[in-house]
């Protein structure tokens, strides 16, 4: 892998590796501050046996990701803002 790449595909593990993982929010809420360093420590309970691979945006894959775990592209509904033309 390339730096770049291999720099996207650690992020992406740190992000999933958080998910269900408590923070302290008087404190620091960024990834690297989760409470816990293991599967073990997730206040939520995940299916680590039903796994797949996940295919992020930008080519990153991650093997062994829990089939509960979703990833999608999000909302893509523009909202119209209020502002009106110069001649209304």
């Amino acid at each position: 892998m390339a730096p770049k790449e291999d720099q996207a595909h650690k992020a992406a593990e740190i992000a999933i590796g958080s998910i269900g993982r408590g923070y302290d929010i008087s404190s620091d809420i960024r990834l690297k501050f989760c409470k816990g360093d293991s599967i073990n420590s997730r206040l939520i309970e995940i299916d680590e046996d039903d796994v797949r691979e996940v295919v992020l945006p930008g080519g990153v894959s991650l093997p062994n990701v829990s089939k509960l775990i979703k990833c999608d592209k999000g909302e893509r509904t523009r909202f119209r803002s209020d502002v009106l033309s110069f001649q209304q």
